[in-house]
C-alpha cells in the first residue's frame, strides 16, 4: 500500500471530491450537514488508514481531539444501521486505498425515493443506496450526463 495514499491531504482531497466541498469549507466553523459529514468521515478514515493520533488529526482540521473522537465514531455507529453511510465510506474507503472514486453513473440508477431522499443504483449485480445529494455531486460533470 502506497504511504502517499494515506497521508492526511490526501485522505482530505478523496473526501471534499466525495461529498463535492472544498478543503476551505470543511476547515472552517460552518455546520453545513454537507461539511459536518465531510469532518466526520475525514475523522474516521484518519483513524482508520492512519497511525496518526486523534490530537493531531484535530490539529490538521483546527478541531479538538474530542470532536475528532466524536465524529470517528459517528460514522462507526451509523455504519451499522445506515446505508448511505455504509456506502459513503465503503467508496471513500475504495477511493483512498486505490487511488479514484468508483462513481456510478445516471445509467445505473433502478430507483429514486424522494421521500428519503435516496438514489438506488446497480453496479455488478448489486444494489447500492445512497444520499440523493452525494450522488449528484459525484455525478454531475458531462461524462456522467
Amino acid at each position: 500500500m502506497n504511504k502517499q495514499l494515506l497521508s492526511f491531504n490526501n485522505i482530505m482531497k478523496v473526501v471534499c471530491k466525495y461529498y463535492g466541498v472544498k478543503k476551505e469549507d470543511v476547515l472552517t466553523v460552518q455546520r453545513q450537514q454537507e461539511l459536518v459529514a465531510a469532518r466526520h468521515m475525514f475523522c474516521n478514515m484518519c483513524r482508520s488508514y492512519t497511525s496518526s493520533t486523534t490530537l493531531s488529526i484535530g490539529r490538521y482540521i483546527g478541531r479538538d481531539h474530542s470532536t475528532v473522537v466524536f465524529g470517528a465514531n459517528k460514522i462507526d455507529m451509523l455504519y451499522e444501521f445506515d446505508k448511505a453511510t455504509k456506502a459513503d465510506r465503503d467508496a471513500i474507503s475504495y477511493a483512498i486505498l486505490n487511488g479514484h472514486i468508483k462513481a456510478p453513473s445516471c445509467k445505473d440508477i433502478v430507483d429514486i425515493d424522494w421521500k428519503e431522499g435516496t438514489v438506488t443504483f446497480m453496479r455488478k449485480g448489486v444494489a447500492t443506496t445512497e444520499r440523493i445529494i452525494r450522488f449528484l455531486n459525484k455525478n454531475h460533470s458531462k461524462e456522467a450526463i
